[in-house]
């Protein structure tokens, strides 16, 4: 049979197998002991170590691990690298910190989302409206550059036209976070992660066998762009690793990417914070996290391969040549994978900032859990639809930028305010939360949308503003007791 029969067949299967996994978790969100709310967001805080770890790493990862990632290695070179040395301490060290203290913390505060927790901790709505309203805004852009994936994923290996992928890809993805909720999301990335992962080591070896090695790769930039092999890239308008970029994509991994909601949330669902449970959760994020991001010699690869090909379609084009069709076809619901567990984490984060964040907390705090998941499931559908209409008439060049932009935006404004209420509780004041979260993106804004400075430089420079105007309105203000409500 033909690479797009089995592209579709496993395509058919794959969904068959996420509306199964759809049914028991949505069976479960409604039969746990935990409140309805509280299951449908946090799983009723009960997820194991490893189910947990899987989910933490594969909503990381997203389309541009296995597409984005690797289009930009192709066009910079090694100097992208630097991105890998950095997450791997960054997926891993942040956590060890924070995981303990922000479940133990959200559970006595009874927080089912980051915005509530940090609202409830600085016992400040503006605090929470502030941060909900970042989310709706900045996490539009990861959401089209997920979706934007998933279409040239399926147009590469199934023929099906970019704008029916998106539809496709849209109508599934809206309908399955909206049934399941947080268990829905643990467990599908938990089964995607297992392809993802024999994937990566497949697609790495075959990859490095064609074009001989380090050797070949060195050998084949040498004659592209000698200034692929440098360690430090060349400064420019358009460089992301200058020394300036070096420095600060490890502030970002370290700072901002924990401080993702939609990556931060988990910590307060892990089941308990026994040593052991901690411990198998780092080691497993650990594995999956050096296994995963080996995708980025892919990169390297096609850009000798395919000189003349798309970045982002570079690892779906070395698939189709070099591996046998029937993993071919594997491969690629390796990477519908990857896609839809970063979008359906997301996604659920909008959804719970609108409906728990915005509409309970300010406008409804009488509603009760079942009217909570009926309001967030209307806006998976509107979240849904309003991405699908972006994707169609723009969709982005590049879908690492467009992720990253959205991340760093969220991430200037959640960084300090968490990091503060973890790690100084008694220090850190509402007046000082509220400077920060505005501040912090005004800043990123400022920096990068407008002056059009280095990404991850412009991302530091944004959150040590921040976390200035926390220190400095922390020590003006008198701090007062944490109210607990």
């Amino acid at each position: 049979m033909s690479l797009k029969v089995w592209s579709i067949i496993m395509f058919v299967l794959f969904l068959g197998s996420m509306v199964v996994t759809g049914m028991m978790s949505a069976k479960r969100s409604s039969g746990g002991d935990a409140s309805v709310d509280e299951e449908y967001y946090l799983g009723g805080r009960n997820t194991g170590p490893i189910m947990l770890a899987f989910s933490y790493v594969t909503g990381s990862v997203s389309a541009a691990a296995f597409m984005g990632e690797p289009g930009l290695m192709s066009q910079v070179g090694w100097p992208y690298y630097w991105i890998v040395v950095a997450i791997i301490p960054g997926m891993v060290f942040p956590a060890l910190l924070l995981l303990k203290k922000l479940r133990a913390r959200s559970e006595e505060l009874g927080s089912l989302t980051i915005p509530q927790f940090l609202g409830q901790h600085f016992n400040s709505d503006g605090v929470r409206i502030i941060i909900a309203l970042a989310i709706c805004i900045f996490y539009l852009l990861p959401l089209v550059a997920q979706f934007k994936g998933a279409a040239v994923l399926l147009e590469a290996f199934t023929n099906i036209p970019f704008n029916v992928g998106i539809i496709i890809f849209t109508l599934f993805i809206g309908v399955y976070v909206a049934f399941g909720g947080l268990n829905s999301v643990v467990l599908a990335s938990f089964i995607q992660g297992i392809p993802m992962f024999l994937i990566a080591v497949v697609l790495v070896i075959v990859s490095l066998r064609a074009v001989g090695g380090f050797t070949g790769i060195e050998i084949g930039l040498q004659s592209i762009d000698p200034s692929m092999l440098k360690v430090v890239e060349t400064r420019g308008p358009d460089s992301l690793f200058p020394i300036e970029g070096i420095v600060g994509v490890f502030f970002y991994w370290a700072i901002m990417f924990v401080a993702q909601p939609y990556m931060a949330s988990r910590f307060m669902s892990i089941k308990d914070t026994s040593k052991k449970t901690i411990g198998t959760f780092l080691i497993t994020v650990l594995i999956l996290t050096v296994v995963l991001n080996t995708l980025y010699f892919t990169g390297l690869a096609g850009r000798i391969l395919y000189p003349n090909v798309d970045g982002d379609y570079l690892t779906s084009q070395i698939a189709i040549d070099y591996l046998p069709t029937v993993l071919a076809a594997v491969m690629m619901i390796g990477i519908f994978a990857a896609m839809m567990s970063t979008t359906q984490s997301m996604m659920l984060t909008v959804a719970q900032a609108i409906a728990n964040d915005l509409y309970v907390e300010t406008i409804n705090p009488e509603a009760s859990g079942r009217t909570v998941i009926r309001i967030t499931r209307i806006a998976i559908g509107a979240i849904s639809v309003f991405v699908l209409v972006l994707t169609w008439l723009n969709p982005p060049e590049f879908l690492s930028i467009f992720l990253y932009l959205g991340l760093s935006g969220i991430g200037s404004a959640i960084a300090v305010p968490l990091f503060a209420s973890l790690m100084w509780p008694k220090k850190a004041t509402k007046q000082g939360a509220l400077a920060s979260c505005i501040i912090g993106p005004l800043a990123y804004i400022l920096f990068e949308m407008i002056l059009n400075w280095n990404m991850w430089f412009s991302s530091m420079l944004a959150v040590i503003l921040a976390g200035i105007a926390m220190f400095v309105l922390s020590i003006i203000c008198k701090p007062k007791e944490v109210v607990i409500e």
